[in-house]
C-alpha cells in the first residue's frame, strides 16, 4: 500500500508534469535528428533503426501494461484520479519511449 500511495503522489505532482514536459521537448529533438542523420539512411543504419524500434516497442508493451496494472489498483482502493494524473501518465511514458530509442540507437551503433 505505501509503493501504491508513492505512485499516486508521483503521478499527481504537478512538479513532475513539469520537469517531464520540459525533457520531452529535446528528447523528441535528438530522437528526429537520429532518425534523419544520413547515416542511418544504408543497410546498416536501418538495420540499427529498426532494431531500436522493435526493442521500443517491446518497452512499450510492457509500460502500458504495467501502468494499466497499477492504474487499476489506484482505482480499486479508492484514489481520486485527477486531471494531473491523466497529464502526467501519458507525458512518463512518451518520455520514457523516446528515451529508450535513443538509448538503444546510442547502444546498438557502438556495438555494431
Amino acid at each position: 500500500m505505501a509503493a501504491l500511495d508513492a505512485y499516486y503522489r508521483f503521478l499527481n505532482s504537478v512538479m513532475v508534469l513539469r520537469v517531464l514536459a520540459v525533457a520531452g521537448l529535446p528528447l523528441s529533438i535528438v530522437a528526429i535528428v537520429l532518425f534523419f542523420l544520413k547515416s542511418h539512411r544504408d543497410e546498416r543504419g536501418w538495420k540499427i533503426l529498426g532494431k531500436a524500434s522493435i526493442v521500443t516497442f517491446i518497452v512499450f508493451i510492457v509500460l502500458l501494461n504495467v501502468i494499466a496494472k497499477i492504474g487499476g489498483q489506484l482505482v480499486l482502493y479508492d484514489y481520486t484520479l485527477g486531471r494531473i494524473v491523466y497529464a502526467v501518465t501519458p507525458q512518463l511514458i512518451y518520455d520514457v519511449i523516446l528515451l529508450v530509442e535513443v538509448v538503444t540507437i546510442f547502444i546498438l551503433r557502438r556495438i555494431e
